[in-house]
């Protein structure tokens, strides 16, 4: 599922802007952070937080491009997702990538960026 991952401070103004939209969310919070999940897919305009993909153990619905990646996050989501990228005949750069994806842990799925 795709969603927009804000900080505390950001959360209430992208909260009105969607009831305002009558955007389709749903909303968890952890610590600082406020993570908005659309069924729907992402609105218009995503710019008050990082677009993220919230998954368990698959990269099937994630946008990828390019030959390279890197992966940022920890060992445990590096062997997790590494191979799965590597099955997909994608190699590791870890100087120059096409790709660096992001990941972090959410409960018990993982949070992807893509840049």
């Amino acid at each position: 599922m795709i969603g927009i991952l804000v900080r505390r401070e950001k959360e209430s103004n992208l909260r009105k802007r969607l009831l305002d939209e009558g955007v389709e969310f749903y909303e968890e919070k952890d610590r600082f952070h406020t993570l908005f999940l659309f069924p729907s897919g992402l609105p218009a305009d995503p710019s008050e937080g990082k677009k993220v993909y919230f998954v368990d153990d698959s990269i099937q619905e994630i946008e990828l491009s390019g030959k390279t990646f890197a992966i940022r996050g920890s060992r445990e989501s590096i062997e997790r997702f590494a191979p799965l990228l590597e099955a997909k005949g994608m190699l590791v750069d870890l100087e120059n990538p096409d790709l660096t994806l992001e990941i972090r842990k959410w409960g018990k799925k993982f949070l992807i960026s893509v840049f």
